[in-house]
This record gives C-alpha cells, structure tokens and sequence, in this order.
C-alpha cells in the first residue's frame, strides 16, 4: 500500500477563501470529549502485521483511507490469514463478509498497527520477517442482535422488517441495523 497525499482539495463553502475556513478552524479549541474522525493520516512509521480470521465467517478486511472511507482489501474465509505491510496511522475495520456485522480485533473495533522498530529495520531491512499478529473475532452479542442480523441478512431492504410478524422492538433493530 503506497502511503501517498490524499487526492482531492478542500470544499469551498459558498463565497468564502478556502484559507479563511482553514483559519478560522484552528482558532477554535477542541473540545475535551470531542472524538476526531476515523482516517488514516500520512505516516512514514511502517508496520508488518498479519490479519488471522478466527471466525467461521468470511471477514471484509477494511483500511480506513484519508478521508474516512472505508477501502476493502481483502476478504478472509474463515480461519484464514493475511499478511500487509501498512503504517503505524492508519486504522484498519473489519466486517461480516454477509451480514455487515462489526468484528473485533484483539478485543477492539478499530486496529491501529504498532511501529517497527530502528532496529528491526538495520537487521531485516525495509520488510521485517516478524509481523505482529492481529486476531480478528466475533463480539458477544445479545439475542436481539443476533437476531436482527439473521433476519436481516435475510431481507432486501430492511424498512421490510415493519412488514413482518414479530415483535416490534426486533422489527426497529433490522430495520435500523446499520451496516
């Protein structure tokens, strides 16, 4: 994966300089609960890892690009490994191949890779034998939502839901399941 600038400029908003935007967003302070958005930014910190499903469902392996959009990379079958060499800022996703699902990796939603050190790079040079292994697994779910996502899964659309016999808190977890 090529670690290059973005594509694209900022968006102009209607009749203003797109420097006077940029100016007035750093004199504003962050705000302490305040999360910034899930994107990759520019790293030269490269990392080796291997992507292990431990599932028995296929797996949507997804590097979040600079802007946020979710980019698919591979898809794991079940009990699969993938090996990539990424950086230590970008922030990799993973999904139920069929039902959209959010998986975890090593117990968290969103995996952020680890650096390689000086001295794994003077003794393997720029591609390090050693890749830190990365386990991706189901979370525990409740009834509900498993629930929901078999039904789901099962449906075109899932407004559908409201159409179906079965109680009405199901029927508002599938129809407002985001995938």
């Amino acid at each position: 994966m090529a670690d290059a600038e973005p594509q694209g400029q900022a968006q102009e908003e209607e009749g203003q300089q797109p420097q006077l935007q940029v100016q007035r967003q750093q004199q504003q302070p962050p705000q302490p609960n305040q999360q910034q958005p899930l994107r990759s930014i520019i790293s030269r910190q490269q990392s080796y890892v291997r992507f292990i499903n431990r599932t028995q469902r296929s797996v949507h392996v997804l590097w979040v690009n600079y802007v946020g959009k979710f980019q698919l990379y591979k898809t794991l079958p079940p009990g699969a490994q993938y090996d990539i060499n990424t950086y230590v800022t970008h922030p990799w996703v993973f999904r139920d191949a069929e039902t959209g699902a959010v998986l975890l990796v090593n117990s968290v939603e969103v995996f952020y890779p680890k650096p390689v050190f000086p001295e794994g790079h003077a003794l393997y040079g720029p591609v390090s034998p050693y890749r830190i292994p990365v386990y991706i697994s189901i979370p525990l779910y409740t009834l509900l939502e498993r629930a929901a996502q078999v039904v789901g899964s099962c449906l075109k659309n899932p407004m559908l839901a409201y159409s179906l016999d079965i109680p009405k808190n199901l029927m508002s977890v599938i129809a407002n399941w985001v995938v």
